[in-house]
């Protein structure tokens, strides 16, 4: 039993097999109501013939029982009659009637079905005639009949009569019991008829209500998730089906829908920390904006400070983690309400409502200080700060992201450039900015060949000799701008790529100037750009073997704050020209967080310190200390010690005091043209003998 129901439930679980099977139903019995009503319609043609030959028979009795009652009244009126010819004729005439009576009625089969012959009152008809006339012929001549046969006659008559009207009454109730037959075979075909029929329909009944009820409804479950499927809708899980084609679609539609959603999620996340990526963040602001309310939002850009500084420090996979932990810091300060994706290998994109009364600045206030606290990156514990770029926004579906994005870009780097690990709200002046140094960016190429460029050279003077030494330094007149200052178009020929060209340049022109002055020595800033390039070493080496200058006049100058040891091309580049015979020289010194690792890590020949650490001397206590643990760290190494930014004479003292070797600043000169250089030095012994 339990077979069966495990084989019928198997057999219905297959919509082909429904359908086979019920059009397989509705056809066996639309075959049947075909067969029952041949049949039956058969046996009412056998029962129709039958009721017609009952009715004729019927008849036949009746015409014949008339044509006994004709006989009977022609013998009573023929044994008191007188005239013999009349009663003769109608004595004849009704026994022809009667034997053709009789013949139609055994043609038929129901006369004198089952009586003998010899019991027959109709058999030699003539001669109950005859007597009859011969009871009349006596009577004619006065002569009495003999009793003996008028009670011959009289029986016989009776006889014929009682067998005539016995006829007639089985005639009509065989007539009666075919009618009876036909009136049963109607109502049996039409119960036939009728049962087989309600079947039919109740079979159509159940399939159309299975297709109703099941079939169509699972079709359009079906279908829905199909076209949920088409518009993109990869969060509507394929449900369960009982029919097997169903099923068997709707497993292979499920795993479809997991890997589009799982290539979706590649495509819409950043597969390290699992956050949004830029192109699900424009979406998700779209929506975000559209059903704002009426409310303000602020959009941001955050950027992780010196990030790549923790991957060299302790590795990718650290760095991954740093992120992923910033991301739920961050997403923990904005709530359920904000979106944060990554944009960028250290920089997230974050859109978040404002409440009534709140700016976006006061939001990236929390923000930065959230993240200044440590992370824990298993064994160490990492201090990071983030610089922020703002940009408000009204509750509108027609904001351009994009556009919103380059503006929270333009207000990032303007955190980056005001000393990072601070928050910048965009302003339209910023726009300007940025399509200056775009400007320049693409200026700059042409300024080669339109010789804008020149050098210009600031005088560095000795403390304990009277070595004569020159800073080179780059300048560029724009010729709509005017003097753009290094500051700003070193970091767009960077940008834009030209920054090895523009070291070359002034590599070049320098040393064709150094080479008027013997007996001088020369600082030359270096960008790692030009340490990181092929061929660079090569590069310098010939242009001092062409202007016949040693190596060992020249100071290569490089940025702390660019962090060169952490750049080990970079580092042995520096260690192959210091073995060259080149000065090598860290500029900025004391102005980044990796100061002592990058004294420690290579042996510099000069340390300059920030005019930061210069300009405050005699007005605050502290500077003096911080200048002097600085030239004590930098002399214990060997180093000798320039102290730039001297832009007046009380802070020579201190400076001499503290120990650095030499001095730079405007008090003694500004940058000077290469003409006036040899001219500086041998006229102005006053200023220079100040130094000493």
């Amino acid at each position: 039993m339990a077979d069966m129901k495990w084989g019928l439930a198997r057999f219905f679980a297959s919509l082909e097999n429904r359908l086979v099977g019920a059009l397989c139903l509705i056809a066996a019995l639309s075959v049947v109501l075909q067969v029952v009503t041949q049949r039956e319609a058969f046996a009412l043609r056998q029962e129709s013939a039958a009721l017609i030959t009952m009715s004729a028979v019927a008849e036949s009795a009746d015409q014949f029982a008339v044509a006994v009652g004709k006989l009977r009244m022609a013998t009573n009126r023929g044994l008191v009659a007188s005239n013999a010819a009349s009663t003769s004729d109608e004595l004849t005439d009704s026994a022809i009637a009667i034997g053709d009576r009789l013949a139609r009625l055994r043609s038929s089969g129901a006369a004198f079905s089952g009586v003998p012959e010899a019991d027959n009152p109709f058999s030699d008809l003539d001669r109950h005639v005859a007597a009859i006339l011969e009871v009349q012929a006596s009577a004619a001549t006065g002569v009495p009949a003999s009793k003996g046969l008028i009670a011959r006659i009289e029986r016989r008559n009776n006889a014929m009569a009682h067998f005539a009207d016995n006829l007639v009454t089985q005639a009509r109730e065989n007539r009666e019991a075919a009618q009876k037959r036909l009136i049963a075979s109607i109502g049996r075909w039409q119960m036939l008829v009728l049962g087989t029929g309600l079947v039919t329909i109740l079979v159509v009944l159940l399939v159309l209500f299975d297709i109703l009820r099941n079939i169509l409804p699972a079709i359009r479950r079906m279908h829905g998730y199909l076209q949920g499927l088409a518009e993109g809708d990869l969060d509507l899980e394929i449900g369960t089906f009982r029919l097997k084609e169903l099923k068997a679609l709707s497993g292979p539609l499920e795993t479809f829908r997991k890997n589009a959603k799982a290539v979706k999620n590649l495509a819409f996340s950043d597969p390290a920390t699992g956050l949004p990526n830029r192109r699900a963040f424009q979406e998700d602001v779209v929506k975000l904006l559209t059903a704002g309310g009426g409310r303000r939002f602020a959009c941001m850009l955050i950027d992780i400070d010196r990030f790549k500084h923790i991957n060299d420090d302790y590795g990718h996979a650290a760095g991954d983690k740093l992120v992923r932990m910033i991301g739920l810091r961050v997403k923990g300060v904005l709530g359920s309400d904000g979106i944060i994706a990554r944009v960028g290998g250290d920089e997230f994109a974050l859109a978040m409502p404002l409440a009534p009364g709140v700016d976006g600045e006061a939001l990236a206030d929390r923000l930065v200080n959230a993240v200044r606290e440590p992370f824990s990156l298993g064994e160490y514990s990492v201090v990071v700060t983030v610089s922020l770029g703002i940009v408000d926004l009204p509750a509108s579906a027609d904001i351009d992201i994009d556009g919103t994005l380059r503006k929270a870009d333009m207000a990032l780097y303007a955190s980056k450039k005001n000393g990072r690990n601070c928050a910048t709200s965009f302003s339209p002046s910023m726009a300007e900015e940025r399509a200056i140094d775009r400007a320049l960016e693409k200026d700059l190429e042409s300024a080669f060949e339109k010789q804008q460029l020149r050098m210009v050279y600031q005088p560095i003077h000795s403390v304990e000799d009277d070595t004569r030494e020159v800073e080179a330094l780059v300048r560029w007149k724009h010729p709509e701008l005017g003097e753009v200052p290094p500051s700003t178009f070193i970091p767009a020929a960077e940008r834009s790529g030209l920054m090895v060209r523009l070291g070359e340049w002034i590599i070049q022109r320098a040393l064709q100037d150094f080479a008027r002055w013997p007996g001088m020595d020369m600082s030359i800033n270096l960008s790692p750009l030009q340490l990181q390039h092929d061929g660079f070493s090569t590069f310098l080496l010939d242009c001092c073997n062409r202007y016949h200058i040693a190596p060992s006049r020249l100071f290569l100058e490089v940025t702390e704050s660019l962090s060169i040891e952490r750049n080990t091309r970079a580092l042995l580049t520096l260690n192959m020209l210091r073995n060259l015979g080149f000065r090598i020289a860290l500029d900025d010194f004391g102005t980044g967080y990796s100061s002592l690792s990058m004294v420690k890590s290579f042996k510099f020949d000069r340390m300059k310190l920030d005019r930061s650490l210069v300009m405050d001397l005699g007005q605050d206590p502290a500077s003096v200390a911080v200048l002097e643990a600085a030239v004590t760290m930098a002399r214990h190494v060997g180093a000798e010690v320039v102290a730039e930014g001297i832009s007046d004479a009380h802070l020579i003292g201190a400076t001499k005091s503290a120990g650095c070797t030499h001095l730079q600043g405007y008090f003694y000169s500004r940058p000077i043209e290469a003409d006036e250089v040899f001219g500086y030095f041998e006229n102005n012994w006053e200023r220079r003998a100040e130094v000493a």
